[in-house]
C-alpha cells in the first residue's frame, strides 16, 4: 500500500521559514544588537518572498491513503492560499536502473523514499 502527500510551497510555510532563519541580532564593530522588531518582520516578508521565488518545495499535508485525498488538498490549498509547485508524490520503494530494489547497507532493508505520483514505477528517485 502506497502512501501520498503533496509537496509545494505556501505563503505561510514560506514565512514561517523565513522566521526561522532572519536572524535577530546584527553585528557591528561596536558589538551585537538587536533588531527592531518592524526590522525583522520587513526582512523576513523579504526572505518569504525569495523562498516562494524559488523551487524549493517541502511536504504540505498530512500523509493521505489515496491520491484523491491528496488532489483535493491541492484544490483547496488553490483556492484559499498562495501557493506554487503542488504536486503529489507516492511513497515508493527505491529501485535501479534495472527495477532492483536498493538495499540500505546498514539495516539491510529496501530503502523507501518519494517519488511524483504517476511516474514510472522501475525509476529511481531520490
Amino acid at each position: 500500500m502506497s502512501t501520498f502527500a503533496v509537496f509545494g510551497m505556501t505563503r505561510d510555510v514560506a514565512l514561517e521559514e523565513a522566521r526561522k532563519t532572519v536572524k535577530i541580532t546584527r553585528k557591528t564593530p561596536l558589538g551585537e544588537f538587536g533588531i527592531p522588531m518592524t526590522e525583522w518582520l520587513a526582512l523576513c516578508e523579504k526572505r518569504a518572498d525569495e523562498i516562494m521565488e524559488s523551487t524549493k518545495t517541502k511536504q504540505l499535508s498530512p500523509l493521505f491513503d489515496s491520491p484523491q485525498y491528496a488532489d483535493d488538498f491541492i484544490h483547496l490549498a488553490r483556492r484559499t492560499l498562495k501557493c506554487r509547485d503542488m504536486h503529489i508524490k507516492a511513497r515508493v520503494t527505491l529501485t535501479d536502473e534495472k527495477g532492483n530494489p536498493i538495499i540500505d547497507k546498514k539495516t539491510k532493508a529496501p530503502k523507501i523514499g518519494w517519488m511524483p505520483y504517476g511516474a514510472q514505477p522501475n525509476r529511481s528517485a531520490a
